[in-house]
């Protein structure tokens, strides 16, 4: 029999950080409602929440927990709305759920699925969905007004916002939106200018790491800008693929990247992939002459409407197929022959192989590559279960099922794609049940910090 390697991604699991006295309160064992499990929390307690369907708008003030699904987002939804408001730090956590919009009740209620006013909590690990479905600017998947929050390894899609912000709004604060898949996302506006498909950014801010696909900024009036990004000041290895900037039938401004930068010192946008825009071309910006511009190292290519409008290829820019896996499935990440491998800024940390940045949202691991995994020889069915306990302190059982004798593979990843560890590698195993403990330790036998993981 000839050998199949299975990849499978986005199951999570989460390592908790030990805090003395910290209470775990259950929902809903311990009360009927998140709202309730919230209000009766202290800074530092956990609110658990079960799997299942919570249909709730709530909001939290003040109260820095973790707030988790306990078994991640495929089993743990929120039909609400989350509004996060003052005197929160980056000690609140909200991980693991899904979070989509009350559809029959609340069509034209004029709300971010998760609304942050002010402080900086970390989102992280949730399912971001299916927001907007009335004309209101308010809509979007996640709102940040004033807020210095860090969103990070979530999936935002499918969400709607009239003028800006479909699936990330942000205005004032400087935000950290890292590692996150962002698509299928829209800003449309009969009337008005449209901003901002996948994010929009009327501040300053980090974005990094990010794959940004098929959104869309559309409108018939002459204002439409950025398909993928509209605006910000640090935009750095993402890859931005596939979006639309569209007046009525023809062009906008910028269908994967839209920006004016200022020249200011901490402005800088390198090793990002812009490809496959199909309206308003690649990058599009608008600054006067006497503003420089720190743009060097991205990879921009194939875009309907051209690659650069108002602005020159930085002097080490690339210009030709990124050649990702397999782009029509989804699967963003680098062929071992791709021009953008160790292409990226030199001044740049390394990539966590050792070797120079490459540019785009995934690094080539240089260390692992990608082998031929030959044909498959007949049917094959695996499942791969959730992990438990989730979230852990110490140690977590991963499980899966084979239907067939098989060479495996089982990696543990970060939120941004990074290698942390292989808990078993390219080994021959049986049909059948398999179990294995994680420690929580990476490859050099490291306690891993706080977060969210991927198996």
């Amino acid at each position: 029999m000839k050998a199949i390697h299975v990849i499978i991604s986005m199951a999570a699991l989460a390592v908790l950080a030990p805090v003395a006295s910290a209470l775990i309160i259950n929902i809903p064992g311990d009360y009927p409602t998140i709202q309730e499990g919230i209000d009766a929390s202290s800074d530092g307690d956990t609110v658990l929440v079960a799997r299942g369907i919570y249909i709730e708008t709530f909001s939290i003030e003040n109260k820095n927990i973790l707030l988790t699904g306990a078994e991640g987002p495929d089993n743990t939804e929120i039909i609400g709305f989350l509004i996060l408001g003052v005197g929160l730090d980056s000690t609140f956590i909200l991980r693991g759920f899904t979070v989509t919009a009350d559809i029959e009740h609340d069509l034209y209620r004029s709300k971010a699925l998760i609304d942050i006013d002010e402080g900086f909590p970390v989102i992280e690990g949730n399912i971001i969905e299916e927001n907007g479905r009335s004309y209101d600017p308010a809509t979007s998947g996640i709102r940040l007004s004033h807020s210095n929050a860090i969103i990070r390894g979530n999936i935002i899609r499918n969400n709607f916002s009239q003028v800006a912000g479909g699936g990330i709004w942000c205005g004032y604060g400087s935000p950290i939106i890292e590692g996150n898949i962002i698509a299928n996302n829209s800003a449309v506006s009969p009337s008005h200018g449209a901003w901002g498909g996948g994010i929009f950014m009327a501040s300053s801010g980090i974005v990094r790491y990010n794959l940004i696909k098929d959104n869309a900024s559309s409108s018939s009036y002459p204002d439409v800008r950025g398909g993928g990004i509209s605006g910000g000041s640090r935009i750095y290895n993402n890859t931005i693929a596939s979006n639309i900037a569209s007046l009525g039938p023809t062009h906008g401004r910028g269908g994967g990247f839209f920006f004016t930068p200022i020249s200011g010192p901490e402005e800088y946008y390198k090793n990002n992939i812009i490809v496959f825009s199909q309206f308003g071309g690649g990058v599009f910006a608008t600054f006067p002459d006497s503003v420089e511009v720190d743009w060097d190292y991205n990879l921009v290519f194939g875009n309907g409407g051209g690659d650069y409008i108002g602005i020159e290829p930085g002097p080490h820019d690339i210009q030709e197929d990124p050649l990702f896996v397999d782009r029509f499935s989804g699967d963003y990440h680098l062929l071992p022959n791709s021009p953008c491998i160790d292409a990226g800024d030199p001044d740049f940390p390394l990539d966590p192989d050792g070797t120079r940045a490459d540019i785009g949202a995934y690094y080539f691991d240089q260390a692992v590559g990608i082998e031929d995994p030959g044909e498959p020889s007949g049917p094959y069915q695996f499942q791969l279960h959730q992990n438990y306990p989730n979230p852990f302190n110490s140690q977590t059982i991963i499980s899966y099922y084979l239907s067939d004798e098989s060479t495996v593979s089982l990696h543990i990843y970060s939120i941004t794609g990074h290698f942390v560890t292989a808990i078993t590698n390219k080994e021959r195993q049986n049909s059948g049940e398999h179990k294995y403990v994680w420690d929580g330790k990476d490859k050099n036998d490291r306690m891993v910090s706080t977060g969210i993981y991927f198996y």
